[in-house]
């Protein structure tokens, strides 16, 4: 282990060359990208960017010198930083998985090639392989946890867009019957109610206007249910003009009391469209995973498709 002393002397010799050498290392690594498009548009955005590189180039080269426990310290929190900076990153969908490899991989790379340079530039007797291999686990360490970070948020994204519906923002379909045994799961003392609901006149408004306004009564419903329902509620376009609220500790007057808040919401955006719902229960159970969920959406289909008949026969009059 590198004794304090011979940090200092170290520090005395090479930092203030490696301050002075950022401005070229930051400098070379954008001349570097400027053949993309994408990341020209986005230092013309986050004008900020060759400022914060230049901070953490900065802070690299302080690390260098520290005792080692303060570096351990540095190399765990910057573990962190990396990782988070990798999120922001991937939520700013500016950059592709390939740009994102050659950004990472130019910085790193600007970053090692000026500091060799100013090591071998300035004679000095004393040990330097130190500062060489903390350099290279610091932008190591950094570069990987960025990965991990801008994977994570990736992954997240693309598990978020496999399970809600496009249009309208709910979920979809698939994630219903993988949601609906984990709720049975965290609520097994208790029933949940189902709620199937189908839009009344839809096709007519396709028919008369035009998708894009059947489209626009879509989002408006789905904006009123997110709306009106409580948190724990969860909603699913079910696919068409089809949707199923699941509604955990709510008795069957109540749940019947909000599809008819429902009915009186989307009836007062467009006068034209009102709802159909049908109602059923699924019973409290210790082992969830062997109900048959499709008989409880059947239920709760089938009083839909009675009341839907009602309302049909009461236009005839």
């Amino acid at each position: 282990m590198i004794k304090s002393n011979e940090l200092k002397d170290l520090e005395d010799t090479y930092l203030s060359s490696l301050i002075k050498a950022i401005p070229d290392s930051v400098k070379e690594h954008v001349n570097e990208m400027k053949t993309i498009d994408e990341f020209n548009l986005y230092i013309q955005d986050i004008q900020n960017y060759q400022n914060e590189l230049s901070h953490t180039f900065h802070n690299h080269g302080k690390a260098l010198f520290l005792p080692e426990d303060e570096y351990q310290n540095f190399v765990n929190e910057s573990n962190k930083e990396g990782y988070d900076l990798g999120l922001l990153f991937a939520k700013s969908n500016y950059f592709t998985i390939e740009t994102i490899l050659k950004l990472t991989h130019s910085t790193r790379m600007c970053g090692i090639r000026h500091v060799l340079k100013v090591i071998e530039n300035i004679e000095q007797k004393k040990t330097r392989s130190i500062l060489i291999e903390r350099f290279y686990e610091i932008t190591n360490i950094r570069q990987n946890s960025f990965f991990h970070g801008y994977i994570h948020e990736q992954n997240e994204h693309l598990r978020t867009q496999s399970i809600t519906d496009p249009l309208t923002g709910l979920y979809n379909r698939r994630y219903f019957y993988e949601h609906i045994v984990e709720e049975l799961i965290k609520d097994n003392k208790d029933p949940i109610s189902l709620m199937v609901i189908d839009i009344n006149n839809f096709k007519r408004i396709n028919d008369e206007f035009g998708h894009r306004e059947g489209d626009r009564v879509l989002e408006q419903f789905s904006a009123i249910i997110s709306e009106n329902c409580s948190d724990f509620d969860r909603a699913f376009r079910f696919g068409g003009d089809e949707f199923i609220l699941i509604l955990p500790v709510i008795n069957e007057y109540n749940v019947e009391e909000m599809a008819r808040r429902l009915d009186n919401k989307i009836n007062q955006y467009n006068s034209q469209v009102s709802l159909s719902f049908g109602i059923s229960q699924i019973p409290a159970t210790d082992s969830p995973e062997k109900l048959n969920i499709d008989h409880y959406i059947r239920i709760a289909d089938t009083k839909m498709y009675k009341y839907k008949t009602e309302y049909k026969e009461k236009l005839r009059y």
